[in-house]
């Protein structure tokens, strides 16, 4: 075949594709305007060296930004946009009082499981379910069975044009790849191919977009959006009870907070000290309320008193710093014990760990009480060290002065 026959029958099967294209009214963006130019115009030659041919589509750049959302498919038959049956993708919103907000909401994406459905986003007092179209009304009445309804939005909206639509555009763009395809098997020179497959590929794209709008859609009008809003005279969280003392909450923090800086400063009042340093340990801060000591492999002490209260016996402050650091601090406190104290009083000793991170540290608190003051004792570190330590910890906190 000559050159300028060629070129001739690439510019005939193009013409046809825009003729054909155009018949399909709003579709015409979708038509391939390849141009066999070369120079400054004219076709001959068997060949175009102008610009890279182009494929103009009045839509192409904003089906580009949109990525198909991967769903799971319907049960419900497969949409036929040629069929006579309007295409209605349906919305609900409804507002509902319950007793317990969180049960309701397990309540809930139980049973529409069992309809099919699938959860979609949830809050702590709202829960947005896909459910399939069929069963959408007996959801409906589902979430009407967990309370009183006091609001109820549903909304219908017809997508059988755009459905319809799509799948026009989505032949016209394949019938332009087939007569491409075929330009391309027919032709000789490489810059030919090099533009028609770019082209190729614009058209391929544009193809897989309107493929996952479609899907997309095919889901939507599957699966119905049934969003609840729950509300509640009863207040949901629970409020606890509030422990007056704040030293108690500040237990156990040492293990994850850095270390302070701390001025050394005495007093000539406690020149004896908390407690009796053991060795191997540096005391970096005492005070007339509390003393700071640690060892180079990383254990720590924290001794200091606090002010007691009337009724305020060793077991009340051991029972409640016990709770405090197994509830809040989600310390592991598995001993108990008791020391006697050169002053003749007696210590309560907890001792336990807890992991941080992939390392498990050692943990141990002293309590002792007199009627002005509760002096605490903490010790911890890593807990290879810590448990090496445990007898000097020990007898330290024997010695351990309590006014």
């Amino acid at each position: 075949m000559s050159r300028f026959n060629f070129t001739f029958s690439m510019f005939f099967v193009v013409a046809c594709a825009f003729f054909l294209c155009g018949c399909q009214g709003s579709d015409a963006q979708l038509a391939a305007r390849v141009e066999f130019e070369r120079g400054s115009g004219g076709y001959g030659g068997g060949g175009y060296a102008g610009e890279s041919p182009k494929l103009y589509s009045q839509t192409a750049v904003s089906e580009r930004e949109v990525e198909p959302e991967k769903l799971p498919e319907a049960e419900s038959p497969e949409v036929n946009p040629a069929r006579s049956e309007r295409l209605v993708v349906y919305n609900a919103i409804v507002n509902v009082v319950v007793q317990n907000i969180s049960q309701s909401i397990g309540q809930l994406r139980s049973s529409l499981s069992a309809m099919g459905g699938y959860m979609q986003q949830m809050t702590s007092s709202s829960i947005t379910l896909k459910v399939p179209a069929n069963r959408f009304t007996e959801a409906l009445a589902e979430v009407e069975k967990l309370g009183e309804v006091t609001h109820k939005d549903i909304k219908g909206t017809d997508v059988t044009e755009q459905m319809r639509d799509l799948n026009i555009r989505l032949a016209n763009a394949e019938n332009v790849r087939g007569r491409l395809t075929k330009l391309l098997e027919r032709a000789d020179k490489v810059e030919d191919a090099i533009k028609i497959e770019k082209e190729l590929e614009r058209i391929t794209e544009t193809i897989e977009l309107l493929k996952g709008k479609i899907a997309h859609l095919k889901n939507s009008v599957a699966f119905s959006t049934l969003t609840v809003h729950f509300n509640s005279p009863v207040p949901q969280k629970d409020i606890g009870i509030k422990i007056p003392f704040y030293w108690v909450h500040g237990l156990g923090t040492g293990l994850t907070e850095p270390v302070q800086k701390y001025r050394y400063a005495g007093s000539s009042s406690w020149q004896k000290g908390m407690f009796e340093l053991p060795s191997g340990y540096v005391k970096y801060y005492e005070d007339k309320y509390g003393a700071r000591a640690m060892s180079a492999e990383g254990v720590m002490i924290h001794a200091h008193n606090e002010r007691n209260y009337k009724g305020g016996e060793v077991e009340f402050w051991a029972t409640l710093v016990r709770r405090v650091l197994v509830g809040e601090k989600v310390f592991n406190i598995d001993k108990r014990e008791e020391l006697e104290l050169k002053g003749k009083s007696t210590a309560v000793v907890l001792r336990g760990s807890k992991e941080i991170g992939l390392k498990q540290y050692g943990y141990l608190i002293a309590l002792a009480t007199s009627k002005k003051y509760v002096t605490i004792f903490e010790a911890w570190g890593p807990l290879e060290q810590f448990e090496e330590d445990r007898s000097k910890i020990e007898e330290a906190i024997k010695s351990m002065r309590v006014r």
